[in-house]
Parts: C-alpha cells; sequence; structure tokens
C-alpha cells in the first residue's frame, strides 16, 4: 500500500543549536574538529534538520567561531564544506516565502553556497548571518527608522515596506539613501485576485548597497558589499515599450532588476547616478 508523503513542516524541521559536542551528528563533526578542540564555545553549532524525515532534501549545519562561518550540507550521502572567512564574500541574497528562509552566498573563488530553514528559529542562525554580512556575531541591528522626512514619505507610501526595508540594518547600521518603486501586476489573473503590486527599495548603507523587492511570492533581498564593486542603471526593455532598473554584480553579472513605470524614470535614473558607477562612465562608484 502506498502512504501518502506529508511534506508540511513540523517541529522537527526547526533549527536547533547544539550546545553538547556528542548532539551533532557524527557525520558533521569531522570538519569542526580542529574548532572544537580549539575551545569553540557550546551553542555555535545549528543543525537544520530536513523538512521531513523521508524525504531527500538537504540537512545543514552551520557554526562560527571567532570570525569564521562553516557551512555543510549533507544530500544524497554526499556531504559539502565551506569554510568562510572574512572577505571572501561578494554577495548574500536572503529570501523569505511565508516561514522558508533561504540564505545564499557568493565567494569571490567563484563559488556559491545556501541553506534553508524555519523562520521561527531565525534567531538560532543570527550570528552566522551577521559574520556573513561582514558584522560582528552579537550585532544587534536597528529596530526602528531614524526620524525623518524621507523615511515618513516612505511610510506613508508602503506601510509593509517601510517595516520591511528594516532588514537592510542588518547589513549597515546606516541608510544613506533610499529609492522606493511601486510596480504593477500587468497579468489579468492577479487583477483577478487582488494579489498586491510589486514593490521595490534600493537603498545605500554604510556597508554596501540592499536591494530588497517583494511581491506575491515573498520578499527577496539582495546585500552587496561595497569591496565587490556593482551597477545599477536604468535602460529600456529588450521587448516592448517602457523602462528597467537593471543590476550587475560580480556574481550574476546584469540582470533586469525590476520593471519601471511611466513616470518613475527619472527619479531612479537620479538615485543610480548619485550612487553607482554606469558602464559607460569609467569613474568608480
Amino acid at each position: 500500500m502506498n502512504i501518502r508523503e506529508d511534506r508540511r513542516p513540523t517541529l522537527a524541521s526547526w533549527p536547533k543549536r547544539m550546545y553538547d559536542w556528542g548532539e551533532v551528528p557524527p557525520a558533521f563533526q569531522p570538519a569542526l574538529t580542529d574548532w572544537d578542540a580549539a575551545g569553540m564555545p557550546p551553542g555555535n553549532i545549528t543543525l537544520i534538520p530536513r523538512i521531513h524525515q523521508y524525504s531527500g532534501a538537504p540537512e545543514y549545519v552551520t557554526a562560527w567561531f571567532g570570525s569564521d562561518v562553516c557551512i555543510q550540507r549533507m544530500a544524497g550521502g554526499k556531504l559539502d564544506v565551506w569554510r568562510i572567512r572574512p572577505g571572501d564574500v561578494v554577495q548574500v541574497g536572503y529570501s523569505i516565502q511565508l516561514i522558508k528562509c533561504t540564505v545564499t552566498v557568493w565567494l569571490k573563488d567563484g563559488g556559491c553556497t545556501s541553506f534553508s530553514y524555519n523562520k521561527t528559529k531565525e534567531d538560532q542562525l543570527y550570528p552566522v548571518l551577521s559574520l556573513l554580512l561582514g558584522q560582528p556575531a552579537d550585532r544587534q541591528p536597528p529596530q526602528r527608522h531614524p526620524d525623518s522626512p524621507a523615511f515618513d514619505r516612505l511610510r506613508q507610501e508602503s506601510y509593509a515596506m517601510y517595516y520591511t526595508s528594516l532588514l537592510a540594518y542588518r547589513f549597515g547600521g546606516e541608510i544613506r539613501d533610499h529609492l522606493f518603486l511601486r510596480g504593477k501586476n500587468r497579468n489579468f489573473l492577479y487583477i483577478l485576485q487582488r494579489r498586491p503590486d510589486p514593490e521595490c527599495f534600493c537603498a545605500v548603507t554604510d556597508a554596501g548597497p540592499v536591494c530588497i523587492i517583494t511581491d506575491f511570492y515573498g520578499t527577496r533581498v539582495l546585500y552587496l558589499p561595497d569591496a565587490a564593486p556593482c551597477s545599477l542603471r536604468v535602460k529600456p526593455l529588450p521587448h516592448g515599450t517602457g523602462s528597467g532598473l537593471y543590476l550587475r554584480t560580480p556574481a550574476e553579472g546584469e540582470s533586469l532588476y525590476f520593471c519601471l513605470l511611466p513616470g518613475q524614470e527619472e527619479a531612479a535614473n537620479a538615485f543610480a547616478r548619485r550612487w553607482f558607477s554606469q558602464p559607460e562612465e569609467s569613474a568608480s562608484r
């Protein structure tokens, strides 16, 4: 008899800190024995179980010691290990879909790794996230925007983005400038179902640019360290009429980031030219 597989996440899939070396699954121990011998504090290791017991989904272990991060992924009986040191990261992606979070890390050597987890216990992974973003492991980012006319306008334009944009403070302690754009769902099905229009928030922080997009499917954030130059520019869409905001990063090259509505080109272009080098210009950001 075939038993239908239950793919819903359970408590067993929540990230779990390992406070005792014996709790760490044996397959993940060899990559961490040197840190353990050097005095890695209890609780620096977090196990991220697969979502459900019988799936072929990966299982992860993250750990940190000093300023270094170790990410291990076990999938299909194969173990992959990444040791990430300060300066190794050129780009970090962070996405939220309901309660599923995914962190993607692009490295200077061309490598890339990612791990997903249940957002309910995200606090277990804050030290790892902070280190990957070039911040101290114990950093406490601001929980509110400063009082200013710019953020007052943002709150009036989009209450949701006003709070979502707080994710930028995980990267930098100050937002020096920002651009907010609201798009338009052109799909007839979206209109019938009254799904929210997509929104874009680009910020320049003291650590580098942060780009956030929210839509019906969730939230996607891109953190771009200052040491890894990128560019943002407005140019015509390849098909049809209109313009788009194009983002070029060291890891992914140039791609369409957000479709602009008529009347948004001037503000988007002014923001891009204030803070980003343009491909046709020799000046660096």
